[in-house]
Formats: structure tokens, C-alpha cells, sequence
């Protein structure tokens, strides 16, 4: 989801999903031994959409601190009166996710001393449980990263994200990322805090061997180039597809926008459409012809990803930070980027993310005020600048797309997909009983045809209401 920066100014089209957003592979680290323990969930269970792959859940608790050197920004002094507690629940999006928020919890403490900012940082893999844990325990965090609000918002568990964010600071936000926030009901429940598109990585060393000369396009062409690479042997597989309960709202999304169909009739959630059962079906036939990399119904991105920095894979549908992880890593892959293939090769697929900052309403003025105060620290560009360059995904700001896009030019393809890239319908409050459904039954493609499954994906969300 990257444009050369025509997107800042421009309009993007809609608003980012995450898919998560998502991000490279991960673990959280520890929490210090010298931290005060805030509360510490650590169930797994996935998140939607841009979601990387992570492991330990991680809590600890910033005291305030009157040091008077920040951990970076500028802007106005801070309220030394102010007195109270908050808490932030966030992903881990790389090994360094835990002392990034850190180190923006101690800039905001020298400027509001008296607050103490409690952090937990848990895995994608399970965040999902970790937040419903939270608010089943009515121990909601006042500020929350996820990929997800529309069933919180339903459940008027938020405050619109407007309320404790001044209108100089949201306005730096990109318009169309920030639509992407807004709920069926025209609320700005959510802000974007990060953006990712997903596009095709594909390994050029291994097109050379199976004598392909150019990315494919449509189905057709990646079908066959796709058994072209199978057939090198030796433990090689064509196209990665994670059909597993990690990403299976991505991989469909983009197969069945490939064939021209949606999620949505209207408001309403349609997975079986004729369309998308005939997008299902094209995916089965992969399965079927051993394109695919083995087990596609219960392999996950990172999976998929393991097997293409292993040199075993000829190509999958990526993000920058998986990129960015590959190229540090792995340097000796050969690789390059293209559009997503399509069944005509016409039509554009690519999908958006964003992961959103969400802000509990737990009723209590004081704790309101330093949420605002906290978020209006975060979004400085110079403090959000250094975090969101250090998740490896895009940001949403127009003046860090500006910096970042200068400094990791290989990320010009995911800034180039941008003006046609797809959200996943997440302010649609149905979205949540869809995305369950299909990370519980989508890997069903690999043993069921696209209607079998597609109905089952249906049932599964008119019996959530």
C-alpha cells in the first residue's frame, strides 16, 4: 500500500485494513525484572489481517519520570499537574517493539511526569484473546494498537478517536488511510497508526532456473509458471498460499478481488457468492495441482515466508516487513516485486492495511486527558517518525511518508500499489464474524471445493448474527 508520494496529497483509495496489518516475524520480549507488572494476558489466538507472527506477551509498567531529556519530540510543555494512571496494550511487530513504546513512554513522562503509563506488549499470534481477556476482566487498556474496532465501537466501549486527539495531530494523518477508521455509522472510532500493502515477492533466481522471463499476471499464467518452478524438485514449490488461521481473510481477499467479487452485498456479509465460490475453486486447483507449497490449509504467512527466505519457494504475496526481515537476514535471495495476478491480468489486486490506535472510554476524566496528551506526543513527528520506521511497515503520516520513502526506496512498489489497493471491510461490524470464519474454515479449500467451503464460511457468520 505504497504510493511515490503523489499518495500524501492525493487521494489513496478507501481507507487501510493489517491486516494488518501486519509486519515482519517477531517475538516481544521479556519484561524487565525491575518493571511493575501491569496486567499480563498471554493467550493465543490471531489478529485480522496485517498480523505478524510473534510468541512471549510481555507487561510492565513505566514509572513517571522528571528526567528532563525526552526520548525525542518536540512540542508543547507538558502538565506537570497532571496526576493519574493509564495503560497501552500493543502488538509486538519486531524484537524491539517493547523498548520502542518505552522509550516513548520516557518522552512523555518528562514532559507529564506524574503518569504512569503501564505497557503490555503480546504476540499477534493470540492478540486477539489477549484483548477480549481485557475486557471481559473490565480491565480495558485507555489506549490500544490493533487491527480491529468495529466490535468495540458497537459495543460503545470507545471513545471516538477524536475526542483525545487534538484536530492539529489528526490532520496530519493521510485522509484516505484515516477513512479507514471511521465505522459504518460515520464515526472516526480509530486512527491509523501504521499502513501495509500486500503485493507479490518472487524469487528471481528460481524464475531464471524454471526458464520464466517475466512475473505473471493472470491465474492462467501463474498456474503454469507455478509448476515450472515445482518442477526444479528438490523440495521447491511453485506459489505460497497460508490458507492457516493466522492470514486466511488476506490470501481469499486477494483471490477473490482477483475474480471481481467482495465480501459485501450492500452491508451485508455474501461469502458464497458465484464469484467467490469460482475464486475458491481456482484456489483449489492449485491445491490440487501441487503448485502450492504443501499444507496450504494450516500454513501461516510466516510458514510461507520461512520457505521463500529458504530459497524453497518461488513466489507469495508479502509486505514490507517481511521484506525488510528477508533482506536482512537472507541476504543471498534473489528477489524482486510485482503486482498481484489476477484472472484477466487487468484487474488491479492489492491489499491495504492499516492497524489502528483505539481509546477505551473508561469513564474517568483524568485518565481521558493524559490519553489525549499521550497520543498528541506519540503522533509528533519526530517520536513517530523512530517507531514507526523501526515496525518496518509504511506509516500514515504525510510528513514520515515523506522521510521514510526516501530512506527505504525499496519499498517504492508498496508506495507505487497504493492508489489501488483494497481494505478489508473492518469498520463493517460484521467484519469480525466473517474474519473468524474464514480463519477457522478457509484452509478448508485444501480437501473441500470453493462452494462446500464458502457455505460453511456463511453458516458460520449468520449463526454470530
Amino acid at each position: 500500500m505504497r504510493k511515490s508520494i503523489k499518495l500524501v496529497a492525493v487521494t489513496l483509495v478507501g481507507g487501510l485494513a493489517l491486516a494488518a496489518c501486519g509486519s515482519s516475524s517477531s517475538t516481544a520480549p521479556a519484561a524487565s525484572s525491575a518493571s511493575a507488572a501491569a496486567s499480563s494476558s498471554s493467550s493465543p489466538a490471531p489478529a485480522a489481517s496485517s498480523a505478524p507472527a510473534g510468541s512471549s506477551a510481555a507487561a510492565s509498567s513505566v514509572a513517571p519520570s522528571s528526567v528532563a531529556a525526552s526520548a525525542g519530540g518536540s512540542g508543547p510543555a507538558g502538565d506537570a499537574g497532571l496526576k493519574t494512571t493509564i495503560s497501552i496494550l500493543a502488538p509486538s511487530y519486531t524484537d524491539t517493539s517493547k523498548s520502542d513504546w518505552e522509550a516513548i513512554i520516557k518522552g512523555y513522562n518528562a514532559k507529564y511526569p506524574n503518569v504512569t503509563v503501564k505497557l503490555q506488549i503480546a504476540s499477534w499470534t493470540g492478540f486477539t484473546d489477549v484483548v477480549q481477556t481485557r475486557i471481559q476482566g473490565n480491565d480495558t487498556p485507555d489506549i490500544l494498537n490493533d487491527n480491529n474496532f468495529a466490535d468495540s465501537a458497537k459495543a460503545k466501549l470507545l471513545y471516538p478517536i477524536t475526542d483525545v486527539m487534538s484536530p492539529a495531530t489528526f490532520a496530519t494523518i493521510v485522509p484516505s488511510l484515516a477513512a479507514n477508521g471511521k465505522g459504518t455509522d460515520g464515526t472516526q472510532w480509530a486512527a491509523p497508526d501504521i499502513a501495509s500493502a500486500r503485493i507479490m515477492l518472487y524469487n528471481t533466481a528460481l524464475f531464471a532456473q524454471a526458464k520464466i522471463t517475466a512475473a505473471p499476471k493472470t491465474w492462467d499464467e501463474l498456474l503454469a509458471d507455478s509448476k515450472k518452478i515445482a518442477a526444479l524438485g528438490n523440495g521447491i514449490s511453485g506459489y505460497g498460499m497460508p490458507m492457516g488461521k493466522e492470514e486466511a481473510q488476506v490470501e481469499s481477499s486477494l483471490w477473490i478481488w482477483g475474480n471481481k467479487g467482495d465480501w459485501l452485498s450492500g452491508t451485508s456479509i455474501k461469502a458464497n457468492s458465484d464469484a467467490n465460490i469460482a475464486a475458491f475453486n481456482e484456489m483449489k486447483t492449485f491445491v490440487e495441482a501441487k503448485a502450492t507449497q504443501p499444507n496450504p490449509g494450516s500454513s501461516n504467512r510466516q510458514d510461507v515466508a520461512d520457505l521463500f527466505n529458504q530459497g524453497k519457494l518461488g513466489m507469495y504475496v508479502t509486505q514490507p516487513g517481511l521484506v525488510a526481515d528477508m533482506v536482512k537476514k537472507f541476504p543471498n535471495i534473489k528477489w524482486a516485486l510485482a503486482p498481484v495476478p489476477s484472472k484477466d491480468g487487468a484487474t488491479p489486486v492489492a491489499l491495504g492495511v492499516t492497524d489502528f490506535i483505539l481509546a477505551f472510554n473508561n469513564k474517568d476524566a483524568s485518565r481521558k486527558a493524559a490519553t489525549k496528551a499521550f497520543l498528541d506526543y506519540f503522533y509528533l513527528p519526530d517520536v513517530y517518525n523512530k517507531w514507526s520506521a523501526a515496525t518496518g511497515l509504511l506509516p500514515v503520516t504525510t510528513g514520515a511518508i515523506k522521510l521514510q520513502q526516501a530512506a527505504t526506496p525499496a519499498n517504492k512498489p508498496f508506495y507505487d500499489a497504493l492508489p489501488t489497493v483494497r481494505y478489508l471491510p473492518q469498520g463493517n461490524p460484521k467484519w469480525s464474524a466473517l474474519q473468524d470464519a474464514l480463519q477457522a474454515n478457509g484452509g478448508g479449500i485444501a480437501t473441500s471445493d470453493g462452494k462446500t467451503t464458502l457455505d460453511a464460511i456463511q453458516a458460520q457468520v449468520d449463526a454470530a448474527g
